[in-house]
């Protein structure tokens, strides 16, 4: 066991590149958002569709990729959805039109979301780690979280060779994963890995309970917020009058936190608690809504960087902390299906974010009904956590 709980291994490594390049993919995407409007034009709705159709398609996915997980070969579901990213990439880079842009990496990456992100990582995670679950799952679910860290160099890329070029070069790191992936990953699953729980029952069973709705009501929102408050955060920013260099460096500064926040979250969970540590977690989130809120009154420094550093730092801890907490309601075995329908609607929850962000800008060309939205359902995933907690039982060791 001591062998299997070390967290220097190869595969625990690639999980978090995979999770960097795909899922990473839709925190990278404030940068592209300037060059794509100026290029095609069209509305701030139109040109986050890419990032909803990316999420929708993850959401679709979660459930058959949890299945097929379970049953079918981790390995293979990994590649092939690193195969389809790639493919998307590239229709994306020589796109002529928004629409062909917006469908090529959109549904690409969806796939690629779908059967290389959470759901898969978690299952292998789970199988491979007990004792040290919780960090281990902060560290792969972290490289998501560092595509924020991503946007610094691909701003640099944008600026020096084109948002095509950049697209491509994603493309190409993509498709070098995949014999990686091939050689480190399972074949399958050991019998009966995952969780030992108090949970009984089957999954149809398991999806009536109260416990379920309020951890799908938390895991759904925790990604609606983020994306809604930061999906626009360059063109926010320009508008304040702050350089694109500058809103660039808080993206790469949000993103060493939310990346170190979620490796973070996961030792928490491990010493102090899931359901602790998700009350501090969202917590953070609505103190960091809140500087945006203070942003439209004041436009000063201290309340940008206090959204930086409170939305950011926990910003991808929802989706470690959701994945310590399923223990408490999974039965045996499940767990790789029970995480892929909580998924769908965290996946929805990304994909609505970047949409409603554009919409209601494009409504009332105001980004303060939009701050005011996401401080509100902060809120509310604070009463469901509540709830959650109120109508589970933690697992037996």
């Amino acid at each position: 066991m001591a062998e299997r709980e070390r967290l220097a291994t190869a595969r625990l490594g690639l999980a978090f590149a995979t999770m960097l390049f795909v899922s990473g993919m839709g925190n990278t995407f404030p940068v592209f958002f300037p060059p794509l409007l100026e290029e095609f034009g069209g509305s701030r709705a139109a040109t986050a569709l890419t990032v909803t159709l990316m999420w929708t398609a993850g959401a679709v996915l979660g459930p058959l990729a949890g299945h097929l997980v379970d049953r079918w070969s981790p390995r293979a579901l990994v590649a092939v959805g690193l195969g389809a990213t790639a493919a998307g990439l590239g229709v994306a880079a020589l796109a002529p039109t928004l629409a062909v842009f917006s469908l090529g990496l959109g549904l690409g990456a969806g796939i690629g979301v779908g059967f290389t992100g959470m759901v898969p990582q978690a299952a292998v995670i789970a199988a491979d780690y007990r004792r040290r679950r919780g960090v281990a799952t902060g560290v792969a679910f972290a490289g998501s979280m560092a595509g924020y860290v991503m946007a610094t160099p691909a701003h640099w890329v944008i600026t020096s060779f084109g948002w095509r070029a950049a697209i491509g070069a994603y493309a190409v790191v993509i498709l070098a994963l995949m014999p990686c992936v091939w050689r480190v990953y399972p074949r399958r699953l050991a019998a009966g890995a995952g969780v030992a729980t108090v949970g009984t029952g089957s999954v149809g069973g398991l999806v009536r309970t109260p416990a379920f709705w309020a951890l799908a009501v938390l895991f759904t929102i925790a990604p609606h917020v983020g994306l809604l408050a930061t999906v626009q955060h360059a063109v926010y920013f320009g508008s304040l009058g702050f350089p694109a260099w500058e809103a660039s460096l808080m993206l790469l500064i949000g993103g060493v936190l939310s990346t170190s926040g979620r490796a973070l979250a996961g030792v928490l969970g491990d010493r102090i608690g899931a359901p602790a540590t998700g009350f501090l977690s969202f917590g953070l989130s609505l103190a960091g809504t809140l500087c945006l809120l203070g942003l439209e009154l004041w436009p000063a420094r201290a309340l940008a960087y206090g959204y930086v550093v409170f939305l950011f730092m926990p910003i991808g801890t929802r989706a470690t902390i959701v994945s310590m907490l399923v223990p408490r309601i999974a039965p045996p075995g499940k767990f790789g299906t029970v995480f892929g329908w909580l998924s769908v609607g965290n996946s929805l929850g990304a994909a609505t974010g970047p949409l409603l962000s554009g919409a209601l800008y494009d409504l009332t060309g105001s980004y303060l009904v939009i701050y005011t939205t996401a401080a509100t359902l902060v809120t509310i995933a604070i009463v469901a956590l509540v709830v959650f907690v109120r109508t589970s039982s933690p697992p037996r060791p």
